[in-house]
Order: C-alpha cells, then structure tokens, then sequence
C-alpha cells in the first residue's frame, strides 16, 4: 500500500467554504424560532417592521439553501482532491466520514436538530461506493439522481397534500428544562434525520458527485477552464438570480405570514433554484478571486476551520435561543446581524491562528 502524499489543498475551495458558512449560521439562526416543524427559515414577526421583512425576503431569495448546497458540493470536490493522496488515503477518507458521523449524531442530538454533518456522513460514504469510477460512468450516476431527485420532488408534493393529524411540536424556543428539552431535540433529530436519508438524500449526492467531477477536471485550479467558467457565468448569473427572486416572490405572501403550506412548498423546491444559482455564481467567484489574490487571501484561512465554528454556532444557538437556554427572541435584523459578526469573527480567528489547525479540524485529519 503506498503512503498517502501530504494534502493538497486548493485555496479557491478554502476561501469557497469560507464563504458557505455564512449562509449556514444565518439561516440557522434566523430559522431557530421556526424550528422543529417549519424552516428552513422563520418569517419575522409582525410587529418587526418592513426593513425586517425586506431583509428576510432576502434571506429566502438570495441566501438560505446557498450554504448547505455550497458545501455538499465542496465535499465532494474534496473527496476528488484525495483520490490523488496514494492508497493510504482511502481507509483515511473513511475514518474520517465516521468520525464526522459521530461527531453529527452527537450534535444533533444534544445542540441543533438541524444538523448537517450526519447526512453529510452517510451521502460521503454512498459517494465513495462510486467514486473512483470513470467519468463516463460519474455522467451515469448523476442522471440517475437527477431522475431521483424529480421522484422525489413528486413523492413530496404528494406528501405534502395529504391531510394532517395532531397538534404542533412545541417550539424548541419554549422554555424548558434542559432534560426534556434535549429529549424532543433529539426526537426531532431522529424524525427528521430519517426522513432525509429516506427522501433527501439524492440531492446532497448530486452536488456532491458534481463536485467530484469538478475536481478531476480541476475546475478551480487550472486556467484551461478559465474562459468556459467566465462564459457561463456570464450568461446564466442573473438568469439564475432572477429565477431565485421570481421563486421567493411567487410565495412571499405566505412565507412572511408564516402559512405552513407555503413554506412547506418553499422547503420541497428551495434548493433547484439554489443549484442553478451556484452553478453561475461559483465560476464568478473563483475568477474573482483569482484576478485579487487579496480576498482569496482573506477567505481562505477560515476555510480551514469551518467544521469548528459550524459546531461551535450551535452551542451559541443553544445557550441564547433554545429553551434551556436564554429562550432569546431578538427578531431577524438583530439575528442576521449577529450572524454577520459571528462570520467576521471567523475571519479574525482564523487570520490569527494563521495555518495551526483548530483542534477539532486536528482531530478530524488524524
């Protein structure tokens, strides 16, 4: 078996995740009150104001779904920089898939039900059943989960028409003492976790089979791609802008007044418009960051911490905004812009930890 090489890392992917964890702890944050039944994000509250409500049309047109579809689709572009690691890799990409496996159970069950990192876990695990195969065969594989994700898209729709029984979950925001309210966290986590490895599924693997082939490609490191990226993301990023801000305004109406019919059909349909809003988007950005080195510079060194922030973010949801915690409802101009300074403190701590990994990225990596 020969030894893997040291990592390789990519910077454009770095200051990428950077960039995806924003979104991430913004929607996580702003949708808190909505959670366990409704999200991913909540409307504000009435007595909020139209500024309030203009930023969180925003939120649902421009921002929630980015994050979460950004960094399944880095994770596989990962996973293809790996595959170049030497045989020793593999049994590393797979300690570490179970590693993070733990580490997501552990986090949804006890902080956030919201948690990402499990079915990140399991759709990793499937991807690696397939991903030293040929790109013909990758081409295959990604108009079969294409055709899934339509079943899927049907099946919900379905779903969500049928009539339903019993009363609404208590809010995660009601207080409570922490044993019970860790036990309907974790019921919740459970439900939920279950239903998207049942029906959710094929999307993080589309993105993250994408990413894949990216990656073989060296789509963001080799200036070949450079004008096929600059020609797409000229004529399709404010195409898929627009088709953002026409999906979120069609059901605007009932997401600002909370209508669990509409937001249950912004949460079946939210990522497609996602996806092709990030297909134009990313190009734009890598070769933005590529004509000014200053802002790859920036990003990127917080793109090596983003598994600790991610957690840590919940434990401050947690202890301000959960039941037992603070059960603290600062609305959503206050939420985001602490978000926004939770992300800028990112930034900072990255910047001075320079390239010593967090302990939790450490540990990951052994």
């Amino acid at each position: 078996m020969s030894p893997a090489r040291p990592p390789q890392r990519v910077a454009a992917v770095d200051a990428l995740r950077a960039l995806a964890l924003l979104p991430v702890v913004a929607v996580n944050w702003v949708g808190y009150p909505a959670l366990p039944d409704a999200g991913p994000l909540s409307p504000p509250a009435s007595d909020e104001g139209l500024v309030a409500q203009a930023l969180s049309w925003l939120l649902h047109a421009l921002v929630a779904g980015k994050g979460i579809a950004l960094l399944a689709f880095l994770f596989g572009y990962s996973q293809g920089l790996s595959q170049t690691r030497g045989l020793d890799a593999l049994v590393k990409r797979r300690r570490r898939l179970a590693k993070m496996l733990t580490l997501g159970l552990l986090h949804g069950s006890l902080l956030y039900m919201g948690d990402i990192l499990t079915l990140y876990a399991v759709a990793g695990s499937l991807l690696a059943i397939w991903a030293g195969h040929s790109m013909a065969k990758l081409k295959l594989r990604i108009r079969v989960l294409i055709a899934l994700n339509l079943a899927v898209i049907g099946f919900t729709v379905v779903l969500a028409n049928l009539p339903l029984a019993g009363e609404p979950s208590v809010p995660l925001m009601a207080p409570a003492p922490w044993a019970e309210w860790t036990l309907r966290n974790a019921g919740h986590f459970t439900a939920t976790t279950i239903a998207f490895m049942t029906l959710g599924i094929p999307v993080p693997l589309l993105l993250m089979t994408g990413g894949l082939m990216a990656a073989r490609l060296r789509l963001f490191s080799h200036p070949r791609w450079d004008p096929a990226l600059r020609r797409w993301s000229r004529r399709w990023l404010w195409p898929a802008v627009a088709v953002n801000i026409a999906f979120t305004s069609l059901l605007w109406p009932g997401l600002r007044d909370g209508d669990s019919f509409v937001t249950g059909r912004y949460a079946i349909f939210y990522l497609y418009p996602t996806m092709l809003l990030l297909s134009a988007a990313v190009p734009a950005l890598v070769l933005r960051m590529r004509r000014d080195p200053r802002l790859l510079e920036a990003l990127a060194p917080l793109g090596r911490h983003t598994l600790t922030l991610y957690l840590f973010s919940s434990v401050l949801s947690f202890a301000l905004f959960s039941g037992a915690g603070l059960s603290w409802q600062p609305g959503t101009l206050v939420t985001t812009g602490l978000a926004l300074a939770y992300w800028v403190g990112g930034l900072l701590l990255a910047r001075a930890r320079g390239p010593r990994p967090l302990p939790l990225e450490r540990w990951l990596s052994r």
